[in-house]
């Protein structure tokens, strides 16, 4: 499953909205490194820009949603993930250099108690500070674009 986290219309600049969905993914990735949340690098390989006609979308991987947030304990009808969680855990232990045979252990706690998430790796570069702060800078050079063409209209 894959969220689309931030979706814009590109009629008008293409190159500068497209310059801001890189940066936001940007500043998702380096929040995840800060948190630790990004041992083995493979969920920031699956932060996508795509586009489909007029709009571009900023896409992440549906289990994201959970480093923010934590979750529960596994429920007993639970659908398995893609890839399934163990070998989330097992590649996880990997890149730690924790031994493969603690990969169970953890899986079996989590499905006894969940884990906690870890506040901000989402909510902070996808914030209204952060997105308007990125969007200021984008404005700013759409404006001077089009007054440029103005002035070249006048002139």
């Amino acid at each position: 499953m894959v969220y689309r986290l931030w979706t814009v219309n590109h009629n008008m600049n293409t190159d500068q909205l497209r310059q801001l969905l890189e940066q936001l993914k940007a500043d998702v990735i380096n929040s995840m490194q800060a948190a630790g949340s990004n041992a083995t690098g493979q969920t920031s390989k699956q932060l996508t820009i795509t586009q489909q006609d007029n709009i571009l979308h900023l896409e992440v991987p549906g289990y994201m949603q959970l480093l923010e947030t934590g979750r529960g304990p596994t429920g007993p009808n639970a659908v398995p993930g893609d890839p399934p969680m163990i070998q989330r855990i097992q590649q996880w232990c990997q890149a730690k250099g924790i031994p493969d045979k603690a990969a169970w252990a953890i899986k079996k706690s989590i499905d006894k108690k969940g884990f906690k998430g870890k506040s901000g790796i989402l909510s902070e570069p996808l914030g209204d500070d952060n997105i308007n702060s990125r969007l200021k800078t984008i404005m700013e050079a759409i404006a001077e674009e089009i007054s440029t063409q103005v002035t070249g209209l006048i002139a």
